[in-house]
């Protein structure tokens, strides 16, 4: 008999991953705040295309120079974007974006 492993939230997660990006909206200069928006749930880490969000994410929070914000339970953790990048293994790619972004 095979086992399905049940689903547990995206790690993207609605909220888990903020920032606030000052840009111009109607005009005027606004902070906007920018999460992936997942409520997804899913049997691997994430849903599928949820990773592509979350890059995008990170390379405009670098780009700009802004913080990200993770939030995990109870636990709120402010890190550079190359930073939480690195810590999910993709410190080449959005570093490479980064770079091409702000040039």
């Amino acid at each position: 008999m095979t086992t399905q492993n049940s689903n547990h939230p995206c790690a993207c997660g609605s909220y888990a991953f903020e920032v606030l990006i000052h840009e111009n909206v109607g005009g005027d200069k606004v902070w906007q705040q920018k999460t992936t928006g997942c409520a997804a749930t899913t049997q691997s880490t994430f849903a599928p295309g949820h990773d592509a969000k979350l890059k995008s994410l990170l390379i405009a929070a670098g780009v700009g120079g802004h913080p990200v914000r993770q939030t995990t339970r109870d636990t709120v953790v402010v890190k550079d974007a190359l930073k939480v990048a690195a810590d999910l293994g993709w410190r080449d790619l959005v570093g490479e974006a980064i770079a091409k972004g702000s040039s």
